[in-house]
């Protein structure tokens, strides 16, 4: 489980900041849509890259979160075996 979290962080996170980072370019492009195609499709465009900018960025931190939920899942359960462990006479 702990071993899960640090997987996600290390590979799903990266993935998700990169495109982040390449959404900017995307954006440089809104302005030459808007002589080169008709305004609604432009500004749908615009749109899109606005709403997956803000999903990317809103995506990462709950996978950064969710590794901090399951080291904390881990430590409970680790403390709950224990706690049944003792309760059997096991150490």
């Amino acid at each position: 489980m702990r071993q899960l979290g640090v997987d996600i962080e290390n590979q799903v996170v990266p993935i998700l900041e990169e495109a982040a980072e390449i959404l900017p370019d995307l954006r440089d492009a809104d302005r030459g849509l808007y002589t080169a195609v008709t305004l609604p499709m432009a500004a749908a465009y615009t749109a899109a890259v606005s709403t997956v900018a803000e999903s990317m960025a809103g995506a990462a931190e709950c996978f950064r979160d969710m590794h901090g939920a399951l080291e904390d899942c881990a430590s409970d359960y680790e403390a709950c075996d224990a706690a049944v462990a003792q309760a059997f006479g096991g150490e």
